[in-house]
């Protein structure tokens, strides 16, 4: 009987196991693709109707909709100011700590929970103008949802200028709240 109690357990624990390493596996996948379409669509400034709608199955709700109130506020501020152009709401690569955004990336790693995780995220840029490449580990929060694992933030991994600190979610609250001087 104890043998049985023991094999049970043993099983039990290399499910749970496979069960772990399997949505590592897909949290990995889903910020891997999140950074193959972006650096395929290489966005700037507030996100365009399209390339919203091209992040939209990466993101969730709340972020979502942050991306959408900025990119509706930078549209109403060009309008609003197309005799005298103001500078834009915000400049640059918003999905990096680095302005100039990345040039390659690397899941480094997942820390799994069972409603959220935490993949950081290994980020280069490289420039001719540069005289080593920028190196940069940001963290990628996920949340669950109906679809599976979504990105809910971006922790910016910080340093100094021109590197971004604090997290994708407040820097849109941000920019939504002051509408002055351009994010850089």
């Amino acid at each position: 009987m104890k043998r049985i109690g023991k094999i049970f357990i043993v099983a039990a624990s290399l499910l749970l196991a496979a069960c772990t390493s399997n949505e590592e596996s897909k949290a990995k996948e889903l910020v891997s693709d999140f950074y193959r379409m972006h650096q395929s669509a290489r966005p700037s400034g507030a996100l365009t109707l399209n390339e919203l709608i091209t992040f939209r199955h990466f993101l969730s709700v709340p972020l979502f909709n942050l991306l959408k109130d900025v990119s509706v506020a930078e549209e109403a501020r060009a309008a609003q100011s197309a005799a005298a152009p103001l500078p834009p709401l915000l400049e640059g690569d918003i999905f990096t700590a680095n302005p100039g955004g990345a040039s390659t990336f690397r899941v480094v790693q997942c820390d799994m929970q069972k409603r959220e995780s935490e993949c950081s995220v290994e980020l280069i840029y490289s420039d001719a103008k540069l005289k080593a490449p920028a190196k940069w580990v940001d963290k990628v929060l996920l949340t669950r949802d109906a679809r599976g694992w979504i990105i809910d933030n971006i922790q910016y991994a910080g340093g100094q200028a021109p590197m971004r600190n604090g997290n994708l979610q407040d820097t849109l609250l941000k920019l939504l709240k002051r509408d002055a001087a351009p994010l850089q």
